[in-house]
């Protein structure tokens, strides 16, 4: 059976979609996915006219069509289920991720079906089913719309299955780029390490599902609950099937210099499972190392084993330096001694850092907001990359159910659909004090004493200089002089001078090295030998 799948992520690298569709080709299935990613960084449709009718080009022929979205990525994922009603396709369309998984009630009015859960063996049977001719509509984890394709006389809900335990069993993601496209300005292209974006510069892996932390903000406490009976919820893959993936995505791509692990529970495992992996990783694998962590799981011994593998990132939510908006209003079990602790450990150990925060919730005290101003004057080391994002109600999260019951939002957190919290866009929706929490995180950054850092925040948050400067043109002003100085440098500075010098790192090698992989093993031999060579002395 013809099946296509359709990531409406803004980047191309939709891992679940991708586990889902070697899954599919892994039982026979004929499968085509199709990566209608933004040029830019909006939750707006922004496909071209030409896109969107090859889009359906390419659709016209299969029999299923699976849809992955997310919340900030619901009204592209309508503009494609527009297209294709318009153009009179018949194949049931299917709604899956994260977001039909929070709000089905939402998706299911919309598409034929939506998929609750993991969708690896939810799409399989309905596909099995749909090519055999049978019944489709007894698959678990699957809700079917009356009227739509799969079910046109009732709504059905079935119940979820058992959660699959052992990870090691699914197939590695897709990579076959014959059978996938990429959205381009001007219609559809076929798959190639370039326009792919980053995806097969960067590998995007994951080492784990699930979390067990119960954060307020965070979808994960919302699946978690949905998941509630059918298996435990944190499940990791063995050290051996991850070193497997990333072995064969270095075999098959020149193109990849590093990898990710986007998941937050690699350093879950054991102090001696991260050392053997770090031995077998430095040995076999090489590539500089990217990892999400939560604070608990920052431990001295774990940074050193890490230390031996070249890591080129660790991102680490701390989110707040309050104890109580930590405890008792994100239900974060993170102190803020021991978010100090790993900050200390990540800095003393050298490892280059990312760290986020939470900001403009409009149910933290002020208080605490000053708090955190006073935890980073006290405990930032810098430099370090830093993302500031406001508060958005994500569906199905407790802080969403709160603001729907009390009256504060009505059903929607529009800025969670509408925005992709990035970018300006993140500042943008600051208050007075997040715009201080963000300059003195940006001033620590860059080294400036801690004293200096805590007399700015008294200057902040004393009386009369709120009275001028906490006023409505306040933060627009901060905002639009952002824009200006962004703009400057992109157009002045990065695109003329430094865009040029980061390109010359992916040299013309990596390009002659992929063609050569497809010619044959002998040139794609030699062609890999030449693109470790140029990267090495690059």
């Amino acid at each position: 059976m013809r099946i296509g799948l359709v990531s409406t992520h803004t980047h191309p690298f939709a891992i679940g979609l991708r586990s889902v569709c070697a899954t599919l080709k892994a039982a026979g299935h004929d499968v085509v996915m199709l990566f209608m990613s933004s040029r830019r960084d909006t939750a707006r449709p922004d496909y071209s006219p030409a896109a969107l009718a090859q889009f359906v080009d390419v659709l016209r022929d299969c029999g299923l069509i699976g849809m992955s979205l997310l919340t900030n990525t619901f009204h592209r994922a309508g503009a494609l289920l527009e297209a294709i009603r318009a153009a009179g396709l018949s194949a049931p369309v299917v709604w899956g991720g994260t977001h039909p998984t929070v709000a089905p009630e939402e998706c299911l009015p919309l598409a034929d079906a939506v998929c609750i859960g993991e969708g690896e063996q939810a799409m399989l049977e309905l596909a099995d089913r749909l090519a055999a001719g049978r019944d489709p509509t007894g698959v678990p984890n699957l809700w079917y719309r009356v009227g739509g394709a799969l079910s046109p006389t009732r709504e059905i809900r079935n119940p979820l299955a058992l959660l699959r335990t052992n990870l090691d069993e699914l197939p590695f993601p897709d990579y076959d780029l014959d059978t996938h496209w990429v959205a381009q300005p001007d219609g559809l292209a076929r798959a190639t390490p370039r326009n792919l974006r980053g995806a097969l510069d960067v590998a995007r892996v994951i080492t784990a599902r699930g979390c067990p932390y119960h954060c307020t903000f965070c979808n994960n406490t919302a699946l978690r609950e949905i998941h509630r009976g059918q298996g435990p919820w944190v499940r990791l893959r063995s050290v051996d099937h991850v070193l497997g993936e990333l072995r064969q995505l270095k075999a098959r791509f020149p193109t990849i210099h590093a990898v990710n692990f986007v998941d937050d529970l690699f350093l879950v495992r054991s102090e001696e499972e991260l050392e053997r992996f770090a031995e077998r990783y430095a040995r076999d694998i090489g590539w500089p190392l990217e990892l999400d962590v939560f604070p608990n799981t920052v431990t001295e011994r774990k940074l050193a084993a890490l230390r031996r593998v070249p890591l080129r990132l660790v991102s680490m939510g701390i989110e707040s330096g309050s104890a109580d908006t930590l405890e008792n209003l994100y239900r974060r079990p993170t102190p803020p001694a021991r978010i100090a602790a790993a900050i200390e450990t990540l800095a003393r150990h050298r490892v280059p850092t990312e760290y986020h925060y939470i900001v403009s919730n409009p149910y933290e005290p002020e208080a605490n907001v000053i708090e955190t101003l006073r935890f980073i004057a006290d405990h930032h080391r810098g430099p370090a990359r830093l993302r500031v994002f406001p508060l958005m109600f994500y569906p199905g999260t407790p802080l969403h159910a709160r603001a729907v019951a009390e009256g504060r939002i009505r059903g929607r957190d529009h800025a969670a659909y509408d925005y992709m919290g990035s970018g300006a866009l993140e500042l943008a929706r600051h208050d007075y004090l997040a715009v201080w929490l963000r300059i003195v995180l940006n001033l620590r950054n860059i080294g400036v004493p801690r004293w200096v850092c805590h007399r700015i925040i008294d200057f902040a948050i004393a009386r009369p200089v709120r009275a001028v400067l906490d006023r409505r043109w306040f933060c627009p002003t901060v905002f639009f002089g952002y824009q200006a100085a962004r703009k400057i440098w992109r157009n002045f500075v990065y695109q003329p001078f430094v865009r040029p010098l980061k390109y010359l790192r992916r040299p013309r090698a990596a390009a002659s090295a992929w063609r050569g992989a497809r010619r044959g093993p002998a040139s794609r031999s030699a062609a890999w030998t030449r693109a470790r060579s140029t990267r090495s002395t690059s």
